[in-house]
């Protein structure tokens, strides 16, 4: 009878942790100035809308602030953290359960470099990787640019907080700050009063295949199931191309002809799994050729 009653509880618990109680865990944004947080916490809740067929929404609540290794660690234990957003990479989808649809569609992949304005004349000079070999660049600990960036030979300076990484730039503790082509222009906006001698330059774009994905723990194939339906409706019904051609994160990317003709340095990315077909019209943006 304890031994039923042992699995009853059990089965209980497992269940609580996979969002039964209809209420997921996510953290809060990494700072009063990550707009990045609402695109994603938006995108999550349209996929679970769309794909709900009956079953109550769950509520998505913010915790606390995590950086991305404190953020791995919950995800794997399954307690604090349910869901959250992160560029991938081999070791996370072995760990963790990824959602493979890009939400952003590759755009994280083409880096413009947030550097300081009187950089601007030696930036004007970096024409090939073997130029830009030569400077800093500044990223994440725990992202996985940051291996991308070693493997092409192109020194790091890393800091596991997101907004050291603008204080190590604008100190000239390194040389430039690789953002997504749709990050980099509204961070300096939102910061332009702490660091008015940073800028984006738009005369150079790295590139490497990368993307965001959700994940989730590996024991919750049910929201990972769930949230890719939902995307994957996004998708076909066109409410996904409206969200990156709306959102104040992304709207001013587009159309993305606007970046025709502009140098592209091309790196690899060793991080990438094997199966990751980022020719996929669909769930990748194809433009690098028209860029």
């Amino acid at each position: 009878m304890l031994y039923k009653i042992a699995l009853i509880v059990a089965f209980q618990i497992v269940s609580f942790n996979s969002f039964s109680a209809n209420v997921l865990q996510i953290p809060l944004a990494r700072s009063q100035f990550d707009i990045s947080h609402d695109y994603y916490k938006t995108l999550l809740t349209m996929a679970l809308t769309k794909a709900a067929h009956g079953r109550e929404i769950p509520k998505l609540t913010a915790i606390y602030p995590m950086q991305q290794g404190r953020a791995l660690k919950e995800l794997i234990k399954g307690e604090k953290l349910d869901v959250f957003w992160l560029g991938t990479d081999k070791a996370r989808e072995n760990e963790l359960r990824a959602i493979k649809v890009p939400l952003e569609m590759g755009l994280m992949g083409f880096r413009k470099f947030i550097i300081r304005k009187d950089k601007l004349a030696l930036f004007e000079k970096v024409t090939t990787l073997k130029q830009l070999q030569k400077l800093v660049a500044c990223q994440g600990t725990h992202w996985p640019d940051t291996q991308i960036l070693h493997a092409a030979d192109l020194p790091v300076l890393s800091s596991p907080v997101y907004e050291n990484l603008f204080l190590q730039v604008n100190f000239g503790r390194c040389d430039y700050f690789p953002r997504g082509i749709h990050e980099g222009a509204a961070e300096i906006k939102q910061r332009k009063k702490i660091y008015s001698d940073l800028m984006i330059y738009n005369n150079l774009i790295l590139h490497y295949p990368f993307t965001v994905y959700f994940f989730v723990n590996k024991n919750n194939e049910k929201l990972a199931q769930w949230i890719e339906d939902g995307l994957k409706i996004a998708i076909d019904d066109g409410s996904f191309d409206h969200h990156i051609k709306t959102h104040p994160l992304t709207a001013h990317v587009f159309p993305l002809s606007k970046w025709m003709g502009v140098p592209i340095i091309e790196i690899d990315n060793p991080e990438l799994s094997k199966d990751t077909n980022f020719h996929d019209p669909k769930y990748w943006i194809q433009e690098k050729k028209k860029l």
